[in-house]
């Protein structure tokens, strides 16, 4: 539905729009959650938890508007939202994982080594969603409904560019920052930290798609393509720290394997984000400031007929 974009549409004021995408999102994921999408169980929890990270980056891009106090409340309630569904879905990204791997790797990663680890995982998603997934998909479509009440009552109060500049000028620095961190020392938490920045970035642009669509869009999907190469990359760390946990004999036999795949998509995300980065924060702002301005300059000649 268009009124569930996420992006603020061309000519619209900032503080409609982004109360209008943040409910967008709540009612999606409620949708999801409450089985009127259409979507498996499981495929609602997805859908259902990338809607928290939309969410959580919306108040990061406003948090200068909306107040210290505001973000750190609402950041945290859908951070709390989200992981109410983490564990119904890790099983499924596990068990995923490891057969995107076997395709990769079939002669290290066949049916004799991945099998019992395949066990173990399908035993592991019995025990983790049994009665669980209904109770915490219930749980989560309360806390939403209390959330969207509080949307309303967001202190917004700019509807240009000064709305949004100062929160897209932080998130890029944090993610240039957590890029140099990653690089430097790949540990798995600099490297999921950077994942969860690029993803910001990608969403932020994606919100601000109609400023220049060829230019957001081709931008854009780099920014997705990093954060899912990352995505990939931390998904395959998350398999062997279970299987090193629960089935340590699987975990030497995959090891190798992934230790390779991991260095692959991290080469290519870095890659990726030396591009998407290679701007100093400020410089960044004020190049997407002067897109909004000749966006909003073109609408308003449109309007006017000029």
């Amino acid at each position: 539905m268009a009124r569930r974009s996420y992006r603020l549409r061309d000519g619209e004021a900032v503080r409609k729009g982004i109360m209008r995408i943040a409910r967008g999102r709540i009612d999606h994921a409620v949708d999801e959650l409450q089985g009127r999408s259409g979507s498996s169980s499981e495929e609602a929890v997805h859908e259902a938890r990338k809607d928290m990270k939309k969410l959580r980056a919306l108040v990061r891009l406003m948090r200068d508007e909306i107040g210290d106090d505001v973000y750190r409340r609402e950041n945290a309630y859908f951070r709390d939202a989200g992981r109410e569904l983490s564990g119904l879905r890790d099983a499924d990204v596990m068990l995923a994982t490891l057969e995107e791997l076997g395709r990769g790797y079939p002669e290290e990663v066949g049916d004799e080594v991945s099998g019992p680890l395949r066990q173990a995982l399908e035993a592991h998603k019995i025990r983790t969603s049994a009665g669980a997934r209904g109770q915490a998909s219930e749980q989560v479509v309360e806390m939403l409904t209390t959330a969207r009440k509080r949307v309303g009552r967001w202190p917004l109060q700019h509807d240009g560019f000064e709305a949004v500049g100062r929160g897209l000028e932080r998130v890029y620095r944090r993610g240039r920052r957590a890029l140099r961190a990653a690089r430097t020392e790949p540990t798995t938490e600099n490297l999921h930290e950077w994942r969860k920045r690029v993803k910001d970035l990608w969403y932020h642009l994606t919100i601000l798609r109609d400023t220049w669509r060829p230019v957001m869009d081709a931008l854009g999907d780099e920014a997705h393509r990093a954060s899912e190469l990352m995505g990939q990359e931390h998904d395959l760390a998350v398999l062997l720290e279970w299987a090193e946990q629960r089935a340590p004999d699987s975990a030497a036999a995959i090891a190798g394997p992934v230790t390779r795949r991991r260095a692959e998509l991290r080469a290519e995300a870095f890659a990726l984000g030396a591009r998407l980065y290679a701007d100093k924060p400020g410089a960044f702002k004020r190049r997407l400031e002067r897109w909004w301005d000749a966006a909003a300059e073109s609408a308003e000649r449109a309007a006017t007929g000029g």
